[in-house]
């Protein structure tokens, strides 16, 4: 099932099966673009619905940050379309060349076990990938697609305008919110998450006058003043309560609690695991500027 923007295809990765948990987006013009790959388990998923799409050449294929969910199935995807440009932030570029210290990073937050689960990362051709500049435009025929760097959740990371939906992908740069548990959840991973530049890259965003963001966890979502507002505020709300509380345990629980209430359903369980690494990446934050 695919949904469409103007130009823009929402994808559904079917992310270790979940539905609805992990999107990545197509924009087909004169030229083609993938915005985000999902996991390299993924890849078999998102390859099929580009074939049903009728996409036999794609120009470009352009992860947003080089976390797994959204870059995992770059080189195996650059395999398939052996004509298609790499194009990422300057810092993700060596990572996607050179996956090694990526993975053994995701290995110590989720283990080897879970490691597994998302699929073998390969390395992509260095002569196939580009860096993109900060305001850097793209042109793919009608459709243009401008970078934004937006770091905060990750250093690496880029959202990308796209012109024919005046629409936001917006990577990980906004909180998640799922289609079947419609509550707020900051994305604030380790290692690198931080609240200044995260904030700051929400409102970059906001200030845009999208119609909408389109979000990797998961679809299009309303990019108001007052949402991006919402967002700030349970972002700070998040970070305040696991510096105010020793037990980070309690924390989490009382989280649940909040979002189960908001959502008014149980938490499935990639949600849960996004409120996991999400209070890590906070700690982790907290740790490093001693606020606690």
């Amino acid at each position: 099932m695919f949904e469409k923007l103007d130009s823009v295809y929402l994808l559904d990765t079917a992310a270790l099966g979940f539905r609805r948990a992990v999107a990545c987006y197509l924009v087909k013009d004169v030229k083609t673009a993938i915005l985000d790959t999902g996991y390299a388990s993924s890849l078999d998923n998102v390859y099929s619905k580009l074939q049903e799409l009728g996409v036999q050449r794609l120009d470009y294929i352009i992860p947003t940050h080089v976390h797994l969910d959204h870059c995992g199935g770059v080189a195996g995807l650059a395999k398939l379309y052996p004509e298609a440009e790499v194009l990422a932030h300057p810092q993700a570029v060596k990572h996607l060349v050179s996956p090694d210290k990526l993975i053994e990073s995701v290995k110590r937050i989720y283990g080897p076990e879970i490691m597994k689960l998302f699929g073998d990362v390969e390395p992509v051709q260095e002569d196939r990938v580009r860096a993109v500049a900060d305001g850097e435009v793209l042109g793919l025929g009608r459709c243009e697609l401008t970078f934004i760097y937006t770091p905060g959740h990750a250093p690496h990371q880029i959202s990308i305008f796209e012109s024919s939906s005046q629409s936001v992908v917006t990577a990980d740069a906004v909180p998640a919110q799922y289609p079947d548990f419609p509550a707020i959840i900051p994305t604030t991973p380790p290692p690198s998450f931080d609240l200044d530049q995260y904030i700051n890259s929400m409102r970059k965003l906001g200030g845009l006058g999208a119609r909408f963001f389109l979000t990797p966890h998961y679809g299009p979502t309303d990019p108001s003043g007052e949402r991006v507002r919402r967002m700030v505020e349970r972002t700070v709300m998040w970070v305040e309560a696991f510096r105010d509380e020793m037990d980070a345990g309690k924390v989490i629980q009382r989280l649940r609690k909040t979002l189960e209430e908001e959502a008014g359903r149980p938490i499935p369980a990639y949600a849960d695991n996004l409120i996991r690494i999400s209070a890590l990446g906070i700690l982790r934050y907290l740790g490093r500027r001693q606020l606690f």
